[in-house]
């Protein structure tokens, strides 16, 4: 995969801050799209996002979290919670309908559940969302498919499809993935839309390069910004330091080669970018809370059973949540 340059752009970026419109006839919106694409990006919105994976591998992030996918890959982001997905891709490639993402309102679908009693356990789900979801489990991969099998059907269809998506949704396993507040939650000032788009850019070019050392202040030059005031927004944007999301991307690359290769722990250590090995199994036990050892056993155990693959969130494995 070559590297993209910083700057770089194959098509017109809207502004950061994603409008989402349903048509006259519509509660939600539903929809599919290749990548790249003018709306795949680091992005947020008031509505509620499922968003599922059909092609090609890569890094997703979602508030402070960031991991790997690959296709049936399902995941849930509530109102306001930054969220992108960023394809490895060849100079010029283009992935056709990689994506299927339905959205609906906050409002929409409080009032969903609250008129209809038999959705109470979709309550649990929607709070969890608001800390993005991502689906595990044998029935992922059967709900992801009535996500897209939607796409053909029209108005009441669509309607009781989704409500029975729903209820598949709050009963099928799931991991929550970041910790942070979504933008203007208490406590939390928004982010201005100027600033993503610098802050997409950052992460474009940091998840399509190489292992090699990047540094913070390369970066804040190269978009404009003094070292204190990239380091300031880079936090509030991605709830996580520059230094600890380096860490975190390095351990990601790892986390793939350790599932994807026989690769021995030490090539892949040096491969991913770190200077040693005793630092490589240090830093990947604070993240991943196991040795790189045993998540290769533990990952290529899961794949036998249709697990998703696995991410490197900042809180590490958190066990699944299904509701009762």
């Amino acid at each position: 995969m070559m590297p993209a340059r910083m700057g770089e752009s194959r098509t017109v970026r809207p502004p950061v801050f994603e409008v989402i419109q349903p048509g006259p006839r519509q509660s939600f919106v539903w929809h599919r799209h290749d990548y790249p694409a003018a709306c795949a990006r680091w992005n947020y919105h008031p509505e509620y996002e499922l968003h599922l994976i059909t092609a090609g591998t890569g890094h997703f992030m979602v508030g402070d979290f960031l991991g790997t996918f690959a296709p049936g890959h399902l995941v849930l982001v509530g109102p306001d919670l930054p969220h992108g997905w960023f394809s490895d891709l060849s100079m010029g490639e283009r992935i056709a309908g990689r994506d299927i993402v339905l959205q609906a309102h906050d409002d929409w679908l409080q009032q969903l559940v609250a008129l209809c009693p038999e959705l109470e356990t979709v309550s649990a789900l929607l709070a969890d969302a608001r800390y993005g979801v991502v689906f595990t489990g044998p029935m992922a991969p059967v709900l992801g498919a009535r996500l897209a099998a939607m796409g053909d059907m029209h108005d009441a269809a669509r309607l009781a499809a989704l409500i029975g998506l729903l209820s598949g949704l709050a009963a099928c396993p799931r991991q929550i993935l970041t910790g942070i507040a979504p933008f203007g939650g208490e406590g939390q000032a928004r982010v201005a839309d100027r600033d993503l788009e610098r802050m997409d850019r950052v992460i474009r070019h940091l998840l399509s390069g190489g292992p090699h050392d990047i540094r913070q202040a390369d970066m804040a030059r190269q978009v404009g910004l003094s070292g204190p005031a990239f380091s300031r927004l880079f936090r509030r944007a991605t709830g996580s330091t520059f230094v600890s999301f380096m860490r975190r991307l390095r351990v990601s690359r790892a986390c793939r080669m350790l599932a994807e290769t026989d690769a021995s722990i030490a090539e892949i250590s040096s491969a991913a970018g770190f200077a040693n090995l005793s630092n490589f199994n240090r830093q990947f036990m604070e993240i991943c809370r196991t040795t790189p050892r045993r998540y290769r056993h533990d990952v290529r155990t899961l794949s036998r059973v249709d697990d998703p693959v696995a991410g490197t969130g900042m809180k590490g494995h958190v066990p699944d949540r299904t509701a009762d």
